[in-house]
C-alpha cells in the first residue's frame, strides 16, 4: 500500500490536535484537583548532589511522582507557593505565573528522617535553572504535566512537504506491504560491528533487530568508535536522552572523549557531570571523526530544514521501534549511510490519538515506522541471539517471542532462590495466581499480594533492585499507594511498562488486574514486561488468566508453559502474613 503524502500530513496533523487537546484540557482544569488526582504536585528544593541530581522533598499527605515521571518543574510568585491560595485557578494559571522552569525527571524516591516526608532525587534539570535555584533551599517546587511534543510532530509534518529528496522518497513514497520477514541471525562469533561496517559498505541501510538484553546499546558505541577512527561524521539519535547517555559512557568511546569529539545536543545538570568531557553541541552538524548525539525532536527538525540530503557520513537511529515512519525518513535524510538498531517484538511509539481511529483510518504502518520498514524487507535486516541479561530458563520463556532463536549469555547460569518458594532456582518467571476482584484495575487481592512478594523479597534479598509494573495508570497508582505506604526501600521501582521499555532490574514483579486483558496481555507489551529481570520475573493474575478466549497464541504459550511448569495458587481471605517463606505462611489462620 502506497500511502499519499496528503494522508500522511492528515495522520501527523490528527496526532497533532490530539496532543494540543489533551494538554489544553489540563490546563484548563483546577490545579488543586489535579493536585488530589497525583499529577501536580508541590515539593521543597532542599540541595543538589555531587552527581548534579536536584533534591527536593514532598509531603506524605498528597501523593508523589512515580519515578521515571517526566515532569514540567517551576517556582512561583511568593502568594502561589501556597497551594492553599490557589483557589480556582487552573494549571494553565499557575504556568503562567512561573518566575523560572525546567523540565525534570524523577530519578528515585525514598523515605526522609522524618516521616511526615519523602525524599526525591530529579535529573535532566537545565543548567541555568540550577544555578538560579542552587542557594535557595526550601523553595517551593510546583511540578505538573509537561507540554507534549508539539515540535517534534510538526518537523515530521514538514517533512511530508519535501518532494525534491530521494531519501524521504524511498521512505514516505515506498509500497508497504504486510509479509512474513526472517532476520539473518548473529551471534558474537564474529566482529558485530565490523560486519555491520562492512554490510553498510554494500548497503545504504540495514535494520538491527536486538531483542532483551542482547546488547544492542553496546554494539552502537563499538560501531561508533570504529567509525570515528576511520574519520567518518557520525549522528546517533534516539527518543530518550537517556538511551544517547548510555551510548556515551561505553569504554570503546573513552578515547574520543578525552579529544572533545563526541558531543550531545541540550546537555543538562546530571549529564554534566556524569560525562564531564562531553561537549555541548548546538547546532547538529558533521563534524570529521566527530560523534554528535541528539534526540528524535532535535534531528526531526533538521532533517526539515536541510537544503540537500546526507550530510552526516552515518546515522544510527537507537529506540528505532518508537520512530514513527516519518522519522525513519528524517534519519535516511540525515545521513548517506543508515543503520536502524531496535525491537520489533516491544511496544510501538506512543501516540494521543485513539487506537479505534488509527485503525480505522489505516495509520498503523504510519504509527510503526521500524515494523513497517522491516516487514516489507526495505532494507537487509539481521538479529543478535545472545542475551547477556536474561538466565537460560529465562530465555527459553522469552525466546517464544524470536522464534526460540535467543541464547543465553549470563553470568547467572543458577539464581539462588533465597529460601522463597516463588522464586525459582534457575531464575525466570513465576505465576502466582490469586482471587481477584472481576474488573478492578487496583483489586485490594492483587495490590496486598503485589506488597507481600516485594516485603518478602527485601526481607531475603536486600541488595535486589525490584521493578513493580502494570500496563494501566490506575493499577499503578494504587501499587505505589500500597508500596510507598508499607516499605521503607529506596531501590524500588513502581510504574507502567510503557515507560520503562529499556529498563534492566534484578528482580520484576508484574501485576495483570483481572480486567483490561486486551492492554495488559498484548503480546509486545507483555515480553517488556517480562524480560526486564536479571534473575526473577513474578507475574500477578486472576487464577482464571487462562480462560481469557482472545488471547495472543505467543502469550498463551508462555502462561500455559509456566502454568504447568512453575505457578502457585494463593487463595485470597484480607489476611497476608508479611513476608512469607512458603506457600502456608502466606494466610493468618
Amino acid at each position: 500500500m502506497i500511502f499519499s503524502r496528503d494522508m500522511q500530513w492528515q495522520f501527523l496533523e490528527e496526532e497533532l490536535k490530539a496532543e494540543v487537546k489533551e494538554f489544553d484540557d489540563k490546563l484548563k482544569t483546577s490545579a488543586t484537583y489535579l493536585m488530589e488526582k497525583g499529577e501536580v504536585f508541590t515539593a521543597q528544593f532542599l540541595s543538589f548532589s555531587d552527581s548534579g541530581e536536584m533534591r527536593v522533598r514532598f509531603s506524605c499527605k498528597r501523593p508523589v511522582p512515580r519515578r521515571g515521571e517526566y515532569l514540567y518543574c517551576m517556582t512561583l510568585h511568593k502568594e502561589l507557593r501556597d497551594h492553599k491560595n490557589w483557589v480556582d485557578r487552573t494549571y494553565g494559571d499557575l504556568v503562567k505565573d512561573k518566575t523560572n522552569f525546567t523540565e525534570a525527571i524523577c530519578n528515585w524516591l525514598m523515605p526522609s528522617d522524618n516521616p511526615g516526608f519523602i525524599i526525591a532525587g530529579f535529573i535532566g534539570i537545565d543548567v541555568e535553572f540550577a544555578e538560579w535555584i542552587r542557594d535557595a533551599s526550601m523553595t517551593v517546587l510546583v511540578m505538573g504535566p509537561n507540554k507534549p511534543p508539539f515540535d517534534y510532530v510538526a518537523h515530521l509534518q514538514s517533512l511530508t512537504r519535501c518532494l525534491d529528496s530521494p531519501a524521504v522518497s524511498s521512505v514516505l513514497d515506498a509500497d508497504y506491504v504486510t509479509s512474513s520477514w526472517k532476520p539473518t541471525l548473529l551471534n558474537n562469533k564474529k566482529d558485530i560491528p565490523e560486519f555491520l561496517h562492512a554490510q553498510l559498505s554494500l548497503n545504504d541501510s540495514l535494520i538491527l533487530q536486538g531483542p532483551p538484553g542482547t546488547g544492542k546499546t553496546y554494539q552502537i558505541a563499538k560501531l561508533c568508535a570504529n567509525l570515528l577512527d576511520r574519520g567518518h561524521s557520525v549522528l546517533v539519535t534516539a527518543l530518550t536522552n537517556r538511551a544517547l547517555m548510555e551510548i556515551a559512557k561505553k569504554p570503546f568511546l573513552e578515547p574520543f572523549l578525552n579529544e572533545k569529539k563526541v558531543f550531545k545536543t541540550k546537555i543538562t545538570t546530571d549529564e554534566e557531570r556524569e560525562v564531564p568531557r562531553l561537549q555541548q553541541e548546538k547546532v547538529v552538524s558533521p563534524k570529521k571523526g566527530c560523534l554528535v548525539l541528539s534526540t528524535f525532536f532535535i534531528t526531526s527538525g533538521v532533517a526539515a530544514e536541510l537544503a540537500s540530503d546526507a550530510p552526516f557520513d552515518y546515522v544510527i537511529v537507537d529506540e528505532a521501534s518508537q520512530a514513527l515512519l516519518q522519522m525513519i525518513a528524517a534519519a535516511k535524510r540525515l545521513g548517506k549511510k543508515s543503520l536502524f538498531v531496535g525491537d520489533v517484538k516491544q511496544l510501538p511509539p506512543v501516540i494521543q490519538m485513539k487506537g479505534s481511529k488509527v485503525r480505522e483510518n489505516g495509520y498503523v504502518h504510519l504509527v510503526e515506522g521500524l515494523n513497517s520498514i522491516t516487514e516489507m524487507s526495505l532494507y537487509p535486516t539481521y538479529q543478535l541471539t545472545e542475551s547477556r541479561r536474561l538466565t537460560e530458563r529465562g530465555t527459553q520463556y522469552t525466546g517464544m517471542f524470536y522464534g526460540h532463536s535467543l541464547v543465553s549469555m549470563s553470568e547467572h547460569k543458577g539464581a539462588d532462590s533465597y529460601g522463597t518458594f516463588f522464586l525459582n532456582s534457575q531464575g525466570g518467571p513465576t505465576l502466582l495466581k490469586t482471587d481477584m476482584e472481576l474488573g478492578e484495575l487496583a483489586a485490594p487481592s492483587a495490590m496486598d499480594l503485589a506488597l507481600a512478594v516485594v516485603a518478602t523479597i527485601h526481607k531475603n534479598c536486600k541488595s535486589k533492585e525490584v521493578a513493580v509494573l502494570a500496563c494501566m495508570k490506575e493499577t499503578v497508582r494504587g501499587l505505589q499507594k500500597k508500596l510507598n505506604s508499607n516499605l521503607k526501600k529506596s531501590n524500588m521501582i513502581v510504574d507502567t511498562v510503557a515507560r520503562v521499555q529499556g529498563l534492566t532490574t534484578d528482580i520484576c514483579v508484574y501485576v495483570v488486574p483481572n480486567t483490561h486483558y486486551l492492554r495488559s496481555l498484548d503480546p509486545r507489551l507483555f515480553n517488556v514486561a517480562t524480560s526486564r529481570a536479571r534473575f526473577q520475573t513474578i507475574i500477578i493474575a486472576d487464577k482464571e488468566i487462562l480462560g481469557y478466549s482472545t488471547m495472543d497464541n505467543q502469550v498463551k504459550e508462555y502462561l500455559e508453559r509456566l502454568d504447568e511448569e512453575f505457578s502457585f495458587y494463593l487463595p485470597y481471605n484480607n489476611k497476608l502474613m508479611l513476608p512469607f517463606n512458603s506457600k502456608e505462611q502466606f494466610l493468618i489462620d
